[in-house]
């Protein structure tokens, strides 16, 4: 009887191991053609296996140094192939001044497209294992909060594994993840508006954002990177009182710390001219090149980023 009953058991088990191995080797399967699919797309429109945009990256060359560029649809930029984007110009600039004495520089673009700042803190998180040498917030102007609908954090694969899959979605024909449109100018940041409130600053109606952006800041500090915010150009007299606000609201907190640094390009370029911006919000290649410039120029100015360079 009890010889019975073992065989019985280890035919179970060799049952649940036959469907274990097979679940492998179907996911292997799926992973495998949906890897292929990411390497099809990444460099257009999409996102790379980990979820974030551009090529992916692994443990750093000797000397090298990251930069990890992180917001919302403004820094993602949706309907932009990453060549052009912010995070594809920023590389180039970085690239080509470190050319002259062979030093490596690469970016990763970890935002994500209707993310809201309150999820900032958790996208750096998500990230950190990237190892940058400095981190740059860039944020937009529709003011969304917390996980956007198709964020990659809505999927289970990824909050398990850290893989962003897209083989699915285009398989039901769904729209896949990091998929939400941009949610063009925020009402309250619109002149002309009489419904919103009139006091866009930190006191006032932007509280809750300006908070956000400061948690964002803290936790980039407290995974030991320095932390650079970048005021984007500005769009409005309302986007740019709001912006003053943020500057004076984290100086105040962070102006002591040498890693903090705030970076003012509301002026850097034209939001009206058709040759720096398509619509007057959106910036086309030539005008992220203004904007990556500023950039690159801060970044290489600042101590506490290129003391960071390995040899």
């Amino acid at each position: 009887m009890e010889y019975s009953r073992g065989k019985t058991m280890s035919r179970r088990t060799f049952a649940v191991l036959l469907a274990l191995e097979a679940l492998a080797f179907a996911w292997m399967g799926f992973a495998l053609l949906d890897r292929a699919r990411h390497q099809r797309i990444q460099m257009d429109f999409g996102v790379n296996q980990w979820g974030y945009r551009g090529e992916a990256r692994g443990s750093k060359e000797p000397g090298e140094l990251r930069v990890m560029l992180a917001g919302g649809s403004a820094a993602f930029e949706p309907g932009l192939p990453y060549g052009p984007t912010l995070g594809g110009r920023l590389y180039i600039e970085l690239r080509a001044a470190g050319a002259p004495e062979r030093q490596l520089y690469s970016v990763v673009n970890v935002s994500e497209p209707g993310a809201g700042a309150d999820s900032y803190p958790a996208m750096l998180r998500d990230y950190v294992f990237l190892n940058p040498d400095a981190i740059c917030v860039f944020d937009g102007y529709d003011m969304p909060t917390g996980v956007p609908p198709r964020g990659r954090r809505r999927s289970l694969v990824f909050r398990l594994t850290g893989y962003l899959p897209v083989l699915t979605a285009q398989l039901l024909k769904q729209a896949g993840w990091m998929s939400d449109p941009d949610g063009g100018v925020a009402d309250l940041l619109q002149d002309g508006r009489s419904a919103p409130p009139q006091d866009v600053s930190c006191a006032g109606a932007s509280a809750g954002y300006c908070a956000a952006m400061a948690n964002t800041v803290s936790a980039g500090l407290r995974f030991g990177r320095p932390v650079i915010v970048v005021s984007p150009p500005s769009v409005s007299a309302r986007h740019r009182s709001q912006q003053q606000s943020l500057a004076e609201v984290l100086a105040r907190e962070f102006g002591r710390d040498s890693r903090f640094l705030y970076l003012d390009l509301g002026r850097a370029m034209d939001l009206s001219s058709p040759e720096q911006s398509p619509d007057g919000l959106h910036r086309t290649d030539i005008g992220n090149h203004v904007v990556a410039q500023r950039i690159a120029a801060a970044l290489l100015k600042w101590t506490p980023f290129v003391s960071r360079r390995r040899t």
